[in-house]
This record gives structure tokens, sequence and C-alpha cells, in this order.
């Protein structure tokens, strides 16, 4: 059974606006409906940066390494604010080696004199860099990195995150904008939502999931499996 569509932007608006009280202006007169979506956009996205939302984890292949080549371009459903890990496929034998790459190249790493290696380190910059070098074209490289959010911009567009929790965030904002008296209520029932969410082990910005040892390899992959 699948799961119920989301709410759309324009619906979302026309209960925001409901509740603040302009009901009787229309769906896309009064105040200004442009501030409105801002209101909801807004708490999409500042909930999509605060919490990990782990339904929306993902993993892609981005490329094949090229020998000698130590940066490529991060594919365009990567957001590199949002990764959470990267591993690599070694297939310069029969047998796959998978290993995570530990994150950060820095100044005694970033030295390509060095001899090219198999790869060990990664870091986020206008492209991924990969270090050392690889020394092959036999390196698969994933990115496993939160998705980025949906389209919100037309009456259509359906959110992406919890649209009841992207309401209270919305409202709580545009009840404390407008001035109206009971807008702490809804701020208290926004914190309350949002401390559940943590106490699930959602809000972890930084990623701290306890990985295993980094940049050795971890699974042994037979060829003909993958």
């Amino acid at each position: 059974m699948s799961l119920p569509n989301k709410r759309t932007l324009g619906e979302l608006r026309k209960e925001l606006r409901d509740r603040l009280g302009f009901a009787s202006l229309g769906a896309k007169s009064g105040p200004n409906s442009a501030i409105m979506d801002s209101f909801l956009r807004n708490g999409q996205s500042q909930l999509y940066r605060q919490f990990d939302w782990k339904f929306l984890t993902k993993v892609d292949k981005t490329t094949i390494t090229q020998q000698g080549q130590a940066y490529y371009d991060w594919p365009d459903e990567v957001d590199p604010d949002r990764v959470v890990s990267v591993v690599v496929d070694d297939r310069s034998s029969s047998t796959i080696l998978r290993y995570r790459l530990i994150e950060g190249v820095d100044t005694p790493h970033d030295n390509y004199v060095t001899t090219q290696n198999r790869p060990s380190r990664f870091e986020r910059r206008g492209q991924i860099e990969i270090w050392p070098e690889p020394d092959s074209n036999l390196y698969t490289i994933w990115i496993e990195h939160v998705e980025r959010l949906g389209r919100f911009t037309m009456d259509n567009d359906r959110a992406t995150l919890d649209e009841d929790l992207i309401f209270i965030h919305a409202l709580a904002n545009a009840k404390g904008h407008y001035g109206h008296a009971d807008s702490s209520v809804y701020v208290q029932q926004l914190n309350a939502l949002l401390q559940k969410l943590k106490v699930k082990g959602m809000g972890d910005k930084t990623y701290s999931r306890r990985p295993l040892p980094d940049g050795i390899p971890q699974q042994h992959v037979n060829v003909e499996d993958i």
C-alpha cells in the first residue's frame, strides 16, 4: 500500500491563510501570497538543514576513476553539504574490495608529487577531490547523501518533508510576523515536535553514525555478484 501524496504548496498556503484569519480574502489575494509561500518554503528548507531525514538518504555512483585524476564533478542530485559518506570499490582484482574514504585532504596530503596509489581520502570542494591520485581506472566512487528537496514554488508542487511539520513551522513564524497574541502557543508546539524528532535520532547534522575503520577494505565482493 503506497503512502498518500503530501499536500501541495497551494493547499498549504490556503490553510495557512485561513489559520491567520485571511480566509475571506480568497486564495491568492490579501496581504501577500508571496510571503505565505515564503513562510512555507523557509520552513521546509530549515527543517531539511536541521535534520538528517533518513528516508531521503540514498547512494549514487558518481564516477569511475581515471588514473592520475584527483577531481571529479559532483552528481547533480548530490548536495555536497549533505554528504554522509564516500565509499570506493576497488576492482583491480577478481574480488572487489569496498572501503570508506576518510574525509579531509590537508596540506600535508595535498602534494601530488607523491606516488599514485589507492584512494584513501576525499575533500568537499567545487568538485570532489580524491587523494591520492588514483593509480588505475578501476575504482568506483559511491556517495551516500541526503537527497535534495524537490521543487516547491508552483501551486501543484508537493512538499518533500512532513507537510504538517512544515505547516506548524510556517504558522509559528507567520503568527509572530503579524503580531498575533497566540504566536507563542505555536512556537511551543513547534519546539515540542522538533524535540521529538531529535529524540528519534534525526537531529544530528554532523552525521555521527559510528563508522567502520576508514581507509581500510571492509567488504570482499565477488565481481560476478555486482
